[in-house]
């Protein structure tokens, strides 16, 4: 995709020249106009993207997570924007520009990296991802391609992990995000059946770290020339049923323990987690665990994933009551509490009420809305208004690189909420539990999707209260929103002006704030921002009181407000430009 040509203008930015291009982006480097300053710009074509390349509100996901990220080891954005050239929308990213080379480039000119480059290299990508994973993301995609090595002195380096377009929030769940462009000899074996996260990224980055020292990928095998995807991953796995070369890892110079390190983080059923991988490139030991998937493992320590998954179906959450303020800690949505409290809360309380009536309890509840809002947070408030037990649910928690196993953990998660009921199970992004079995999401697992429709019948005559928080209610089955299943559809909107202003006074609520502030003004200057987006820019402006050693005022805020634009903003106001 090629828009742009050299001296156009986007916003307050010149192009200088294409970098490279693909179907649906371009990446430019451009001028910032004024200062002069060097920038890399990703350009991308809205319309003809794909939409699960979008998360709500039309925003490229690219840009929508890539706008949490500051780090030195990850290619943190500046800026971003929406424009109309010619009647048709494009979106744009902007980040800093650094001179360097692709750490693939460096392999394929130099070969094999020396055994101090290659783990100095391997120590920053690893703070950068541990910043990611802190922030909740998962990078899914980490290969040499994606790695920028910036120049800092003879043969040193600082890497910088960049091509965000596939960072995803969700842990677990079936791939947000196109799949098909992946370099799947660096893709964990649990994301080559569509479960991705911070585990994936792990796996992927022994990959890389194997890459630098032997100048291969680990079970390196021919891609080339194979177009289909399910042909590709039928390679790749094949070719992982052989042991892991480890002798050329030894002629590199890595000492046992290095070994040990690199094997474990490229586990299949057992893998190092991402702390103990830096501790032990920093020297900790570890010990010896087999690449891959282990050979002849015994019935009691790994089950056969074909013949005995269930060792493995149990679901790691711990249901138990909800204690809080309930209702009291929400800001604003007078009507909607009031309205859950008559219809909802009174029926799952007083059964002896509701059956003399022959009132059925609702099976369950969608709360949909844009991204920020407080779903998640309105959930835990509602079930700490019944006084019920109650977990919240995370794709992690379901997730299994055994086959089915995914679906015994569905099955073991209602049957603990039965025993424990009355019980609030609340699915955050329950679209990536349920996705719609016609999409490209539920490819791998039409299964799943079965048991929960399942589960979700008549589970309120079981003492179990279903709630699913998701951004996008069009990509859930049709089938799970139904009458008898999820009976209850409540949007959760942006916060109005009035519910600004007493999210604000929540958020300053025993901080050392000067008596100058202005919540009504506050919360005009917010328009269409997100609760999370207050949240921060409270923070924000208190980081700034302390710094200075101040009581947090009105500028303080006013300030942090000018400094962070609405993650909900749906580009009404977009900039055009005449060419």
């Amino acid at each position: 995709m090629r828009v742009l040509q050299k001296n156009d203008h986007i916003a307050d930015y010149t192009v200088d020249y294409l970098i490279k291009q693909s179907e649906f982006n371009g990446a430019y480097k451009v001028t910032e106009d004024g200062t002069g300053t060097a920038r890399f710009m990703k350009f991308f074509d809205r319309e003809a993207m794909p939409e699960n390349m979008f998360i709500a509100d039309g925003i490229a996901r690219e840009i929508a997570l890539g706008k949490k990220v500051r780090h030195d080891h990850v290619l943190s954005p500046v800026d971003s924007g929406e424009i109309q050239i010619e009647g048709h929308f494009y979106q744009y990213l902007i980040t800093d520009f650094f001179h360097g080379e692709l750490l693939q480039d460096l392999i394929a000119r130099g070969g094999p990296l020396p055994l101090e480059t290659a783990r100095q290299l391997m120590d920053g990508i690893l703070q950068g991802l541990a910043h990611l994973h802190g922030m909740g993301l998962s990078h899914n995609d980490l290969t040499p391609r994606n790695i920028l090595l910036e120049e800092t002195g003879a043969e040193r380096f600082t890497p910088r992990i960049i091509d965000l377009g596939h960072l995803s929030e969700r842990v677990g769940g079936s791939p947000s995000f196109p799949v098909t462009d992946l370099n799947l000899l660096y893709t964990a074996p649990e994301a080559l059946n569509g479960m991705f996260g911070p585990a994936a990224d792990v796996f992927s980055a022994a990959a890389v770290f194997y890459t630098m020292l032997t100048g291969k990928a680990p079970w390196d095998c021919d891609l080339t020339g194979i177009d289909s995807y399910a042909d590709r991953k039928r390679k790749v796995k094949l070719a992982r049923k052989e042991p892991l070369d480890t002798e050329t890892l030894v002629k590199a110079g890595a000492d046992e323990n290095l070994v040990n390190v690199i094997c474990g983080a490229l586990g299949f059923e057992q893998r190092l987690s991402l702390d103990d991988f830096t501790a032990g490139l920093g020297g900790k030991p570890v010990a010896a665990r087999p690449a891959g998937q282990a050979k002849n493992p015994s019935e009691k320590d790994a089950p056969r994933k074909e013949q005995d998954p269930a060792a493995a179906t149990k679901a790691q959450v711990e249901i138990k009551k909800a204690e809080g303020g309930g209702f009291s800690d929400v800001a604003g949505m007078e009507a909607l509490k009031a309205e859950l409290t008559n219809r909802v809360i009174w029926v799952l309380r007083d059964r002896e009420k509701a059956e003399k009536y022959r009132l059925t309890p609702p099976n369950g509840m969608i709360l949909y809305g844009p991204p920020g809002c407080g779903k998640t947070f309105f959930a835990q408030k509602f079930a700490e208004e019944t006084h019920f037990n109650f977990v919240l649910v995370n794709g992690s928690d379901l997730g299994s690189i055994y086959l089915h196993g995914t679906q015994g953990k569905i099955a073991d998660l209602f049957r603990e909420a039965e025993k424990k009921a009355p019980t609030i199970l609340c699915f955050d992004e329950f679209d990536s539990f349920v996705p719609s079995r016609s999409s490209q999401a539920a490819e791998h697992r039409p299964e799943e999707v079965n048991e929960f429709l399942g589960q979700l019948n008549n589970c309120a005559q079981r003492g179990i209260f279903v709630i699913g928080t998701t951004n996008r209610i069009d990509l859930i089955d049709p089938a799970v929103l139904r009458k008898g299943r999820m009976d209850l559809h409540v949007g959760i909107p942006a916060p109005d002006e009035k519910t600004r202003a007493q999210i604000f006074r929540i958020h300053l609520r025993n901080r050392p704030v000067a008596d100058d502030i202005d919540y009504d003004a506050l919360a005009r200057e917010t328009e269409n921002y997100a609760a999370s987006d207050i949240a921060f820019i409270t923070n924000e402006a208190a980081m700034m009181a302390a710094l200075a050693d101040e009581l947090i005022g009105q500028n303080h805020l006013l300030n942090a407000i000018r400094s962070n634009k609405s993650s909900l903003d749906n580009g009404e106001r977009r900039k055009r430009i005449g060419f």
